[in-house]
């Protein structure tokens, strides 16, 4: 997918553009712009729009007051990330499906979503700009404008990134490891790392079975072989924890529980995301079935915790003893086995155990 045209609106305010991501600000007083600076780092970052969404909200956090700030962006999976917040306004229409609207008049942080299509159109707008005058449009830099018209397509040659040149952007998490399919026993394929988005190390108790493969003190098999665990004497260590297993979901799809996880729509609006203490997972959900900040898990020592998040359809857990709807906010722990709803989608915890790298 990429921007295919981009019509400024005029009107009170500064519009901007680089490559396939754009922005739309009231641009009130005399210091820098904070969304368009978000803007010009993600964009000299090589970032797509999740990134872009992610650094204006944080850009907002920080700010006094609420700006009138809309931006928008093709996503590296092909929809197209969209945020608006104070008095802006976005109207999105996708081929095939109604016109949405987005605005943050009754929130105090700013309201995201992400679209899916072969065609997608976003109007953003602050204030009342005038109609769009298809014999203008934007290809890069910042001008003045009330708002963007934008209509972004499939691109089969992929898209090209017009950046200023700026220091590359820090502390925004890339998003999960790579993921790929599965069969009951899933192959998990983790992304290289770049040392940035790895979480902390966490140091536990352990033991170590006749092979030497680190495990929780109370297992009565090894995590990772299977042997037995009542081998005398037992040797106990204090080592960095191992991955406590995988997550599956219902696509197939594995993630290494080697960290905490937000799992949602739209996941990294959660705080502890953008701190960098837990891993933003994007679920997709046409339906809206799956609350924009759903579920965490958590690893607490060996264990690992499952908590809803407020969620308006709930979270509930399958396992051997039945099952359970999660109260909100209250951390339940989890057994390898377990199958977790959220919405219309579903997921299992699997030990280590017989799982491939």
């Amino acid at each position: 997918m990429k921007i295919a045209g981009c019509v400024p609106l005029a009107g009170q305010g500064v519009v901007a553009r680089y490559g396939d991501l754009v922005a739309v600000t009231d641009g009130h007083g005399s210091d820098p712009d904070p969304l368009l600076s978000a803007l010009t780092e993600v964009a000299a970052a090589a970032g797509d729009g999740r990134a872009l969404v992610l650094s204006a909200v944080r850009a907002a956090l920080g700010c006094p007051g609420q700006p009138a700030w809309a931006c928008a962006g093709v996503t590296a999976d092909g929809g197209v990330a969209v945020l608006v917040h104070g008095r802006a306004v976005a109207t999105v229409g996708v081929e095939g499906g109604q016109e949405v609207t987005l605005t943050a008049s009754d929130s105090v942080i700013p309201v995201s979503r992400t679209f899916t299509g072969t065609a997608v159109t976003v109007n953003l707008t602050i204030g009342d700009p005038a109609a769009p005058d298809p014999r203008f449009r934007l290809d890069g830099g910042v001008v003045h404008g009330g708002g963007l018209a934008v209509t972004v397509a499939a691109d089969l040659a992929g898209p090209t990134v017009i950046g200023p040149d700026a220091a590359p952007l820090t502390g925004v998490p890339e998003g999960p490891p790579t993921a790929v399919s599965g069969a009951p026993t899933p192959t998990v394929a983790v992304a290289a790392s770049t040392g940035e988005d790895d979480p902390d190390p966490v140091l536990v108790e352990g033991v170590l079975c006749a092979r030497e493969h680190f495990n929780d003190p109370g297992a009565r098999y090894c995590r990772q072989c299977g042997i037995g665990m009542n081998q005398l004497p037992r040797t106990f260590k204090r080592r960095q924890r191992p991955p406590l297993g995988v997550l599956v979901l219902d696509d197939g799809s594995g993630f290494t529980l080697d960290g905490d996880y937000v799992i949602g729509r739209e996941p990294v609006l959660d705080g502890d995301v953008m701190a960098g203490r837990a891993r933003p997972l994007r679920v997709c959900d046409p339906d809206g079935s799956v609350s924009r900040l759903h579920l965490r898990i958590s690893l607490v020592g060996w264990q690992v915790e499952v908590s809803d998040l407020g969620s308006a359809n709930g979270s509930v857990l399958h396992s051997a003893d039945g099952e359970r709807t999660l109260a909100p906010f209250e951390p339940m722990v989890i057994e390898p086995g377990t199958r977790i709803d959220i919405g219309h989608r579903s997921m299992q915890y699997l030990s280590q155990q017989g799982v491939s790298q």
